[in-house]
């Protein structure tokens, strides 16, 4: 019987993974980039080189502060006997050096959010009903953005403007003003099944204003006039699940699969202006050529009735 119950429980903890895998991606001022794959902390320097940067260690988010100092948690199971969850807070520096920020604490990391701004502030959903939005400074002093009833929320981004996003199972939402939480894009998930929380993976942006969404096995790109395009598609059983767009414009994509393995992908800057051009002459030029193609045709057919 112990051993049946135990076995139930390693296979809910694998559904629970596959359902919410690790989405943390950020890169330094030195362009490194670091990764997580729920074991440890990956780092890819900007000549291709990759090492683990912080070993051990079971994060889902990442935070990368203006000083290059990396932050997480590690959240582990504290075994049948007590049937408890243990969770601490960690600190890299920019020299490598790691401490703990927060000591070992039973249960889940409550009143702690990953998504800061440049000063440090978090922001924080209390998913409740209603649920409530945060922001809390660095004294901890805790401030009410807003609150609505949402029953499928999923994470928080927050853009250098200081827009404030997340999803509802296939919704994005934002606040654009103080006090207000609004309906930015319905039904903008791909989704097969009932929408959930992690219809969309994650939300990230670039310092042109463009937003992206991993959804489904695509990520998607939201322009600040809300043009949807899709800009990638991961293959066979790989699915989007994370992403950033660097200062000099590579675009690095964080995939999954079925089995839980991790991998990034980077699309260079100069490739971006390739496949863009190639997306723009499939998206306009082709049916303009189509259209002044059958306009000759009908010029010439009319020209011979005549």
């Amino acid at each position: 019987m112990r051993t049946s119950i135990l076995l139930v429980f390693f296979a809910l903890v694998s559904l629970n993974l596959k359902a919410d895998p690790g989405v943390g991606i950020v890169i330094d001022s030195k362009g490194n980039l670091f990764y997580t794959d729920l074991s440890q902390i990956w780092m890819i320097k900007p000549d291709g080189s990759k090492s683990i940067a912080v070993p051990n260690v079971h994060s889902h988010e990442l935070y990368m502060d203006k000083n290059d100092q990396l932050w997480g948690e590690h959240l582990w199971f504290n075994g049948e006997q007590t049937n408890t969850w243990v969770h601490y807070l960690w600190r890299r520096s920019a020299n490598g050096e790691i401490m703990k920020v927060k000591d070992s604490t039973a249960g889940f990391s409550e009143w702690n959010s990953f998504t800061r701004d440049a000063a440090g502030n978090m922001y924080y959903i209390e998913k409740s009903i209603p649920s409530y939005f945060w922001k809390i400074d660095t004294a901890g002093k805790k401030t009410l953005l807003g609150s609505k009833s949402f029953q499928s929320i999923g994470r928080l981004h927050l853009t250098e403007k200081g827009d404030l996003y997340f999803n509802n199972g296939a919704d994005l939402y934002w606040f654009p003003e103080k006090d207000s939480i609004e309906l930015y894009i319905k039904d903008i998930a791909d989704v097969t099944g009932k929408a959930d929380a992690h219809s969309i993976m994650s939300i990230w942006s670039d310092n042109k204003k463009n937003l992206y969404i991993a959804t489904g096995s695509v990520i998607k790109k939201i322009e600040k006039s809300k043009f949807i395009i899709t800009v990638y598609k991961s293959v066979s059983n790989w699915k989007p699940v994370s992403g950033l767009v660097a200062p000099n414009g590579d675009f690095w994509v964080m995939e999954y699969n079925d089995k839980n393995e991790v991998r990034v992908n980077k699309i260079s800057a100069a490739d971006r202006k390739g496949i863009v051009k190639e997306n723009a002459f499939q998206l306009y030029m082709i049916p303009l050529l189509l259209v002044v193609g059958i306009l000759v045709l009908l010029y010439f057919v009319f020209r011979k009735k005549k």
